[in-house]
């Protein structure tokens, strides 16, 4: 099981050099990677169908009820919860509803946090 752990972060492939994420941001794109959320946010999260994570947080978001807000953290653990909630104007999919556990929930928030600050 740990090998297999091991082996899929190593797989995964970020623009963050090893050992540069935090232990919980790394556990966070290996949960989002096995999620799907790569999917639709990009093989490297840099985005796709999806918006970009990295330089997310920290940055302007347009959105879709009108008005900006500065993309923090709880932005991005409400996005994951109830992706409803604050729609990114532009969005032409609508992102799905995830069964995350609240733990799982917050190492991808971890993840996230930290491609914001690789502006």
């Amino acid at each position: 099981m740990v090998i297999a752990i091991v082996f899929l972060i190593s797989s995964c492939s970020t623009s963050e050099a090893p050992g540069a994420l935090s232990p919980g941001a790394v556990e966070g794109r290996a949960i989002a990677t096995t999620s799907g959320c790569n999917s639709c946010h990009g093989d490297d999260f840099g985005g796709g169908v999806g918006p970009t994570w990295i330089g997310l947080v920290g940055s302007e978001v347009p959105l879709i009820e009108g008005g900006m807000i500065v993309a923090d953290r709880d932005y991005v653990v409400e996005s994951i919860v109830d992706p409803n909630a604050k729609r990114r104007l532009g969005s032409t999919l609508q992102m799905p509803l995830v069964s995350l556990s609240d733990d799982e929930v917050q190492r991808i928030a971890d993840y996230i946090v930290e491609l914001g600050a690789t502006k």
